[in-house]
Formats: C-alpha cells, sequence, structure tokens
C-alpha cells in the first residue's frame, strides 16, 4: 500500500491520537452506579479500586502520599516527621562542635589535648541550653593546674 506522505502523516496522526486516548492506563467507569439519594447535595460516582487487579495498570504505588488532598489525618505525621528531622540535624551539627568528637585521626594528638584546647575550651559546645553562659567561663585554676601536669609530663619524658 503506497500512500502519499501528506496522507500518511493524517493516517499516522489520527493512529497516535487513538492510541494515545485509549492507552492512558484509566480505569473505566463502573457500569452500574449507585444512584444518589434524593435531597442529598455534591458529587456522587462509583468506581472500582483497581489496585489488586492485574488487569489494570494503577499508578506508581506510594507510602503515605497517594492521595493527600483527602488524607488529613496523615499532616501530622509529616508535620512531626519533619520536626524530628530538622532536630535530628541540629543535635548532630551541634555535637559535632564538641571536643569529644575526633573525626581526624591522621594527627597524633587528640582533639582534647590541652596543648590544643588550652585557648578556646570555654568556647566550646557543653549544654544545650545555656542562657547564662555559665559553662563558657575561663577556669583559671584549672588553666595552671594543666599547664603544671603539661610540665611534669615533659620532664618525665612521657610527653
Amino acid at each position: 500500500m503506497i500512500l502519499s506522505p501528506s496522507l500518511r502523516f493524517r493516517v499516522g496522526t489520527l493512529l497516535v491520537r487513538r492510541w494515545a486516548s485509549s492507552a492512558t492506563g484509566a480505569v473505566p467507569y463502573a457500569r452500574i452506579q449507585i444512584k444518589k439519594p434524593e435531597g442529598e447535595e455534591g458529587y456522587f460516582e462509583y468506581s472500582r479500586n483497581p489496585s489488586r487487579d492485574p488487569k489494570w495498570k494503577g499508578p506508581v504505588p506510594q507510602f503515605l502520599t497517594r492521595r493527600l488532598g483527602h488524607a488529613y489525618e496523615v499532616y501530622p505525621l509529616f508535620f512531626l516527621v519533619g520536626v524530628w528531622f530538622v532536630v535530628f540535624c541540629g543535635f548532630s551539627l551541634w555535637s559535632f562542635g564538641k571536643v569529644e568528637v575526633w573525626l581526624d585521626r591522621s594527627q597524633k594528638l587528640p582533639p582534647w589535648d590541652w596543648t590544643k584546647i588550652r585557648d578556646n575550651y570555654w568556647k566550646l559546645p557543653t549544654i544545650v541550653y545555656d542562657p547564662e553562659g555559665k559553662t563558657r567561663r575561663r577556669c583559671e585554676i584549672m588553666e595552671v593546674l594543666q599547664d603544671e601536669m603539661i610540665e611534669a609530663a615533659k620532664k618525665r619524658g612521657t610527653r
């Protein structure tokens, strides 16, 4: 069958439109519709749920997000998960600022060694809520004691 280019184009577009309109994967309406009760207002339509029917291919399965417009009871769960995630990230970032976390193992001395933290130990995070700054003060007596301990360790040769 030999067709002219314009006729071939028309037949092709007709077939594409035909196949596109019938291959949407949409589930047909139920043949038997329940009648809307008298005096009731609103939209009333019965359709079947094809989720277990292998004949109809439904949408991609989604967990907890399929019909968000009508699932108001799930909104608090999403809110709580979001709050939990933000708090978790905040605490994770805060905890990596503590002196006890040793990320860089290439150095010989740990980060909590007195020679490293002498000048900024009071600036490091200790507790989450400290509005008066009680944990952010220098302790001169401890500094003198630590310096003497470092000197003694160097004299013994253990440092």
